[in-house]
């Protein structure tokens, strides 16, 4: 009887625990034993002093700017200071709709010694796909580097990007290794929110996605910063206006048209970009994020149907980790507390919380161990210093699931924007328009 109970448990608490944890476990673990089996190594951030085929190509850089005056000045100053030869790179800042002062800085900034060409574009099309597709038609260079007016690029970053493609025929489009700027100014609460944005950023483009690239499935080409062959942009269409994902959109379409080539990330490549400046900005973000996920992959119904076990680009597993074991979460998240009222003892409700989070914490563990592995400077310091956020990353993590997931739920429920209201702003608006609407029968009945 004593062991059909432990049987019995086992099982009960299995569904509840063992789901969630293998889900991500496994993938975590998989990483460590690669990396340490040496199917990663590190890869330092030194230039390339050579041009691979003799001749350094022309690069074209479009960064799309939407009210960017307090921005825009830094990121330009970035590509100024590039190991690249400067008179190669030409920059085209497009603006769509700026309603402060961003041509001013384009034109202070003009005005700054460049030996490579940079010019000012407009078009009356609100959005940065609308941006980023003017440019691709006004673009001189071999490559074209798409780059947020919000981000700055390490002094190595275009040489390494453009040797990588010179050195692989076959790569057609990269995502640089985007990482969160180191700042000061933050304290409190939000500096904990910053550590912990910075190792999700680190491990995701410099293990994730390198990973990805190796088995030839990357999900996402970086908003903030990709490359792409600008041939290969043209026999496209270009970007996508219909959804909120732009980016994971623009990937697809590559995976989808040219299955022969491959689109991968440079990690010597790297830009950095502010931290999320509140919890508020950090539910658009990835609601944003996953609402363009859910589009993309709905507006992809060949690359949909690819099964799970697809060698190669399968959308569906991003799809199945992201929503359908996504239930098991919601389910221990409300119903655990509930098991107390069907006669379990609170303290065993609370001993499987506190286990599940000290999984949670084994498998952070590992995941900052594989980072650690991999890390070059100028990251390393931050990384090593950060260490104290493994117990802090699961909250951190589960905190971010229910942002994803409320994406999931704007995709029923709310037309297609590109900025999304947070919800104590959404709440308040959707009260003050109940009253207004109660009191708008009394008005017209006194009238």
């Amino acid at each position: 009887m004593a062991t059909e109970h432990w049987y019995s448990a086992l099982g009960f608490w299995g569904v509840w625990l063992f789901v969630p944890i293998l889900v991500d476990g496994f993938q975590s673990f998989r990483y460590l034993v690669a990396t340490i089996a040496g199917r990663a190594k590190r890869l330092p951030i030194r230039p390339v002093t050579k041009a691979p085929q003799g001749k350094w190509p022309r690069v074209s850089i479009l960064i799309p700017v939407y009210n960017s005056e307090a921005i825009l000045g830094a990121c330009i100053d970035s590509i100024r200071a590039q190991s690249y030869p400067l008179e190669l790179i030409e920059i085209l800042a497009i603006d769509n709709g700026s309603r402060d002062s961003s041509f001013k800085v384009f034109c202070e900034e003009q005005q700054e010694a460049f030996p490579g060409s940079i010019h000012w574009l407009s078009t009356f099309h609100q959005g940065k796909p609308w941006a980023l597709n003017v440019g691709i038609h006004y673009a001189q260079g071999e490559y074209v580097i798409n780059l947020d007016s919000d981000v700055v690029l390490h002094e190595d970053a275009i040489v390494n990007m453009v040797a990588a493609f010179e050195n692989d025929q076959d790569l057609i489009a990269a995502t640089g290794a985007v990482e969160i700027r180191p700042e000061s100014g933050s304290s409190g609460f939000m500096k904990v929110i910053h550590e912990c944005e910075f190792q999700e950023y680190y491990f995701g483009f410099n293990v994730g996605r390198r990973f990805e690239s190796r088995a030839r499935s990357l999900f996402t080409l970086a908003g903030a910063f990709s490359a792409f062959r600008r041939d290969v942009l043209l026999n496209t269409y270009l970007y996508d206006t219909s959804t909120v994902g732009e980016d994971t959109f623009m990937t697809f379409e590559l995976q989808e048209l040219f299955p022969d080539k491959h689109v991968s990330v440079v990690t010597a490549s790297v830009c950095y970009t502010d931290p999320i400046p509140s919890l508020r900005a950090l539910y658009a973000q990835r609601v944003r994020w996953q609402r363009g996920e859910i589009e993309v992959i709905a507006a992809h119904p060949k690359l949909a149907t690819r099964g799970l076990f697809y060698r190669g680009f399968a959308p569906v597993r991003t799809l199945l980790v992201d929503h359908t074991l996504a239930f098991p979460r919601v389910s221990w998240t409300f119903l655990m507390p509930a098991l107390v009222f069907f006669g379990y003892e609170v303290s065993t409700v609370l001993l499987a919380g506190v286990a599940l989070y000290a999984a949670y914490v084994f498998i952070e563990a590992a995941t900052w161990t594989t980072s650690a592995l991999l890390v070059v400077p100028p990251s390393s310091r931050r990384l090593w210093h950060g260490w104290w956020t493994i117990p802090l990353m699961p909250a951190y993590r589960y905190g971010v699931f229910w942002l994803r997931f409320a994406g999931v739920l704007t995709v029923l429920t709310e037309a297609h924007q590109w900025r999304t209201a947070d919800p104590v702003a959404a709440s308040r608006d959707e009260f003050l328009r109940l009253v207004h609407s109660r009191k708008e029968p009394g008005e017209a009945k006194a009238a």
